[in-house]
This record gives C-alpha cells, sequence and structure tokens, in this order.
C-alpha cells in the first residue's frame, strides 16, 4: 500500500468540501436542532444511516436506554434548590436546634455535590436511584461498518456524536458572564459549605464544653464575605477587560484565551451585580455587627449569592441548540471517510485498506453524559480488544488553525492512549496541520472518547477544532448554526478574524486529512 500524492487523490478538493457542508446544511434545513433521546435525535440518526449505506458494507441502529432529565445541565437548576432549601432551613429553624440544622443543611450540600459529581465527573445516572418518578428514554447509535480486502487483522472507529445540547441561556445572553456565574457558584457553594460546618463544630463544642458561642467567627466570616465576594466580581470584570486588552499570545494564558471581546449584556451585568453588591453589603453593614450571628452570616452570602442562584436556575433550557459544530462538523466528517474510502475502493484500490476494518460510529446521548459511547463501547470492547482496535473521537472541529489532540479529558479524568494520540500527531505534522498535545481544560467539558474508554475501549484518543476565543460566543447557543459555516470554500491561510469568520471548512478539511492518513499508516503497521 502506498501513501496519497496529489496526482491520485486529493483529500481536501471542492468535492469533499462540498460534500461535509451540504451534509451539515440538509441535516439542520430537514432536521435542525436534535436534543437527546428526542424525536429529532431519531431523525438524524435516520439520515446517517441512509447515507453511510451508501459507502459500507453494512450500516446497522442499536438502541439504547438513559435519563437525559439526569444530566449534569438538568443538575445545575437543581444545585441552586439544594442551596436556597439549606439556607430556608438554617434560617427557619436555627433558634429550635443550631446542631441539627447545621447537620442537615450540611448533609444537602454533600448530596448535591454528591450527585453533580457522579453525574458530571463520572457520567452515572446515580440520580435515577433515588428520583424513581423518572421514566428512561430511548436513543440510538448509527454503526457502519467497511471491510478490508483481505483479513481483518487491525481496525480503527471514528466516532462523533447525533445530539445537539440544550441551550445554556448565560452564554446565549450573557457570553462571557458565564465564567463568572461558574466560578461563582462553585465559590458560593463552597463558602454555604464553610458556615454550616462551622455551626456544627460549634454546636458540637458548646454539647461538651459548654459557653460557646459564634459571635468571633461570625465577625471574621462577616468581613470575609463582605471583601472577598464584591472582590472576586471586581477581579473577574478586571480580567475580562485585561484579556480583550492585550495581545493574543498573552490572551492565551488568561483562561485560554476564552474572553476574546467585552459583549454589551456582559458588561451591564457585571456593573449591575459590583453596584448591587456593594450596596447591599453597606446598608446591611450596622445590623451585621450588631449581635453578630451565623444566621445573620448566612443571609449575608445569600444575599452576596443571589446573580448565581439565579443563574443555576436558569442556566439551560429544554430549548436544543442546532448543532452546526458541536457535534453536525464531525458527524460530516465521519461520513466523508466513509465516501472516501468507497472512492477508493472503486477507483483507487491501491489506496484502500488491506487490513484494517474501518468503523464509523455515530453516537447518540453524548450531551447527557456519553451515553451512546458507553453502550457501544460496553457491547463491543471484549469482542474488539482480540485484536489492535483504536477509537478517534472527533467533535467541534471548527478551528482552521489549530487542532487539539488530547491526551487527558480534564473534567472526567480519563487518560487518553499515547499509541493513539501520537500517531494523530504524527499523521498532523506530515500534512502540514497545526497541532497541540495537551490536556482538555476541565471547563470544555468532555467527549465521546471517554465514554469509550471507561467501558472497556482503552486504546482510544480525541480531537478537537474548538478555538477557545471562540468559545463562549457560540457554544452550547443558538448561534451554533450552519451561519458559522462559511458556504464557499477559501484557501487555508485565510483563517477567518472572528469567531463567525472561521474558515470552517478548512478545519474540516484538515481533519479529514488527519483521519485518512491514521487509516493508512495502521495499515501498514506490522
Amino acid at each position: 500500500m502506498v501513501f496519497l500524492t496529489k496526482e491520485e487523490y486529493v483529500i481536501g478538493s471542492q468535492e469533499n468540501s462540498d460534500y461535509m457542508y451540504n451534509i451539515i446544511k440538509d441535516v439542520l434545513e430537514q432536521i435542525g436542532p436534535r436534543g437527546s433521546c428526542t424525536e429529532e435525535e431519531k431523525k438524524s440518526a435516520e439520515f446517517f444511516s441512509k447515507e453511510l449505506s451508501s459507502f459500507c458494507d453494512s450500516v446497522y441502529t442499536e438502541r439504547f436506554e438513559t435519563y437525559p432529565q439526569l444530566s449534569v445541565h438538568s443538575w445545575i437548576p437543581r444545585s441552586a434548590f439544594f442551596i436556597s432549601l439549606s439556607v430556608l432551613l438554617f434560617v427557619i429553624f436555627y433558634n429550635l436546634s443550631s446542631l441539627i440544622i447545621s447537620l442537615i443543611s450540611t448533609l444537602l450540600l454533600f448530596f448535591n455535590l454528591f450527585l453533580v459529581y457522579k453525574h458530571y465527573l463520572r457520567s452515572e445516572m446515580w440520580g435515577a436511584k433515588i428520583f424513581f418518578f423518572y421514566k428512561k428514554k430511548q436513543s440510538q447509535n448509527v454503526i457502519g461498518i467497511i471491510k478490508p480486502k483481505e483479513e481483518i487483522k487491525k481496525r480503527v472507529i471514528f466516532a462523533s456524536h447525533l445530539d445537539s445540547a440544550q441551550r445554556f441561556n448565560i452564554a446565549q445572553y450573557f457570553r462571557e458572564g458565564y465564567i463568572y456565574i461558574i466560578v461563582g457558584t462553585i465559590l458560593s457553594i463552597f463558602f454555604f459549605l464553610i458556615i454550616y460546618l462551622v455551626q456544627l463544630v460549634y454546636s458540637i463544642l458548646e454539647i461538651f464544653l459548654g459557653g460557646i458561642n459564634t459571635e468571633g467567627i461570625s465577625i471574621i466570616l462577616n468581613w470575609i464575605i463582605l471583601i472577598f465576594l464584591p472582590g472576586c466580581t471586581i477581579f473577574i470584570f478586571l480580567l475580562e477587560i485585561i484579556s480583550v486588552s492585550v495581545n493574543k499570545k498573552v490572551r492565551e494564558k488568561i483562561l485560554y484565551g476564552a474572553i476574546s471581546d467585552l459583549t454589551r449584556n456582559n458588561v451591564i451585568l457585571m456593573i449591575s451585580v459590583i453596584i448591587y453588591q456593594l450596596v447591599i453589603n453597606l446598608v446591611l453593614f450596622k445590623f451585621l455587627f450588631t449581635n453578630p450571628t451565623l444566621v445573620k452570616t448566612i443571609g449575608l452570602l445569600f444575599l452576596n449569592s443571589i446573580q448565581f442562584l439565579i443563574g443555576m436556575t436558569y442556566f439551560s433550557s429544554k430549548k436544543a441548540v442546532p448543532g452546526a459544530l458541536d457535534n453536525l462538523s464531525a458527524c460530516a466528517i465521519v461520513a466523508c471517510i466513509g465516501k472516501i474510502l468507497n472512492d477508493w475502493r472503486e477507483k483507487y484500490p491501491n489506496l484502500y485498506p488491506k487490513n484494517t476494518e474501518v468503523i464509523l460510529a455515530m453516537f447518540g446521548c453524548e450531551e447527557v453524559g456519553v451515553k451512546g459511547a458507553e453502550a457501544f463501547a460496553e457491547k463491543y470492547s471484549n469482542e474488539y480488544n482480540k485484536i489492535d482496535t483504536s477509537c478517534i473521537a472527533l467533535d467541534t472541529i471548527g478551528d482552521p488553525e489549530l487542532l487539539n489532540i488530547f491526551t487527558r479529558e480534564g473534567s472526567t479524568g480519563i487518560d487518553f492512549h499515547p499509541d493513539v494520540y501520537n500517531l494523530l500527531a504524527r499523521c498532523a505534522k506530515e500534512n502540514d496541520v497545526n497541532y497541540r498535545i495537551s490536556v482538555q481544560p476541565w471547563v470544555s467539558g468532555g467527549t465521546d472518547g471517554s465514554g469509550l474508554v471507561k467501558k472497556g475501549l482503552k486504546k482510544t484518543a480525541a480531537f478537537v477544532g474548538l478555538k477557545y476565543s471562540d468559545y463562549l460566543y457560540y457554544y452550547h447557543t443558538d448561534r451554533d448554526n450552519l451561519n458559522l459555516i462559511n458556504k464557499e470554500r477559501r484557501p487555508c491561510n485565510d483563517y477567518g478574524t472572528k469567531w463567525n469568520n472561521r474558515n470552517v471548512r478548512c478545519a474540516l478539511e484538515n481533519a479529514l486529512k488527519i483521519c485518512l492518513c491514521y487509516i493508512q499508516k495502521k495499515d501498514l503497521e506490522k
């Protein structure tokens, strides 16, 4: 087998570029947004099943069940409920028994954190054990198999996902404010926990020692909240201003370069919160330090965190977003891999894999915890691991300047396989594609790669064409639509200047070249 030459077959051709663009266009126009376990997700599975049937030796759809209502996105509003409930109980029943109520409030928040951990970091639908009234819903994976010319000795799986995310309302309306709400939410939860734990410890000490009061610690915590929470708001706003004022190289060191612009709604949000926090703290100042108690302190914290609780309550919408980049971009690439292999089989047999089976996988329910990938790997890992099987998860391919090849997912802690990500890097280098091998930042979520690894397909890696400076401007919002993808093909050195005019077609072509190169190199391995 020989590698591609320009004379034989051009992967990054006008034909293949148009094919990928039209796939995305057709799905968006014919089906639209595709929420997990919805009829639209099912229709997209039918669409790609029909498309892959033109190229694959066999195509099948496999159904599975899960709980989309218990995704981490759904737990964020529930977190606001648990915090508010804990505060309400603490304030109302404090005088009856500070020991019991501080214990209950502490357990409520720990329970909430446990569920967030299980559902986000572990992708386990643990809440279904408690909230039995939630019913499972059905989703599906579409699997296309392309057999090699001779005996199957190796296997390469290319994975993408069919579903699109629930809309993140904070990102939709406040863009950069998304970071403030997420950071502030985490800080406020831990502040609430600290106060409950302090009261719990003091209540226990009171039982054994007597004469213990919380006046001193209340004063200390009041000052911390008065200084820290408004200070945090001001600090993040200044960080935003600095980020958009410095050059690109420096900006990338500030939150991965995610803040590249200051939008009107975000500026209004930040200034309004700063004024609100300063005013409310001045109004309450005398009250707080007159007979200080932890009940007053918890009220101060609650009032300084009200913006985070509102943000959590309305964090996401039931409405799904179009998902042009996340993740129809990857679906289009996976489908085009099938198209090209079919071209090779018919017209360029010397390029067609000799001993490597190629599987084109399009999973459901990635956005609610990589459930499609988990179902696939759980079913096939024992069989597939009998031979050299490598998996590549593609997600959000939109950056023409840089491809991120991940060694690990920061959010889930899943490690990817060096054989896979190093070979992807070699393919990128040989195809003159700029790349970076790195750990995926925890703030950018996860990929189907984590689901494949967790359920047994260990030889997996993921690559993402997500430009972090664009992240907040379309990610999981209605702006992730066809307008993001340039209708006309442009030279690859024309990257575009902003999030809404990137040369996405170039990014798709670059990813496609790497995938085909990977197949060829695997097929030549002894």
